[in-house]
């Protein structure tokens, strides 16, 4: 009696859908609007090209990559250290003298890499103002000559961090 009870709901809404009429349901055929060209995303308009930059971007410009520079050397000086203190923990429990000494390690190499990417982050800092400016007409050029900078650093920081998770990787 009790399943009768509970199915009787079921049965009125599942019933109910099928007196419906046709016209009580929207149209999905394509409305006017659809037919029309698609919305296009603002274009910034052609910059010129520039042979330098401005004194000042390029200080900072440079400051960033000499950032990244030095701390790629310290990065590179400090990893087969810490490539081999890692060959030693490779296996070992965790907690042992081996694999604690291995995560000390590795984290001062992440240490030694963090000023690559703060040089990544203040160069895509300028780069992304330099697009904005070259987009609203403010300045023209540059951009270009920011991202070949850009590209190198970031590079470095990829690089850094694939070293350090093949290195994690080995702990684990």
């Amino acid at each position: 009696m009790k399943l009768y009870m509970s199915l009787a709901p079921i049965i009125g809404l599942s019933l109910s859908a099928c007196g419906m009429q046709a016209r009580d349901f929207p149209s999905l055929s394509k409305r006017p609007y659809e037919d029309g060209s698609p919305i296009e995303e603002p274009v910034a308009p052609p910059s010129a090209e520039m042979d330098t930059l401005p004194a000042t971007l390029k200080n900072a410009v440079e400051s960033a990559v000499r950032q990244s520079e030095t701390a790629h050397q310290i990065f590179m000086k400090n990893l087969p250290n810490v490539k081999q203190s890692v060959s030693a923990a490779s296996g070992a429990v965790p907690s042992s003298e081996s694999w604690v000494v291995a995560q000390m390690l590795l984290s001062s190499l992440e240490t030694d890499r963090s000023p690559s990417v703060s040089a990544l982050a203040d160069i895509d800092s300028l780069y992304m103002k330099r697009l904005d400016q070259e987009f609203t007409g403010e300045e023209q050029g540059a951009a270009k000559l920011i991202a070949r900078s850009r590209e190198r650093i970031e590079a470095r920081v990829t690089s850094q961090q694939q070293e350090i998770d093949g290195l994690k990787s080995r702990l684990r």
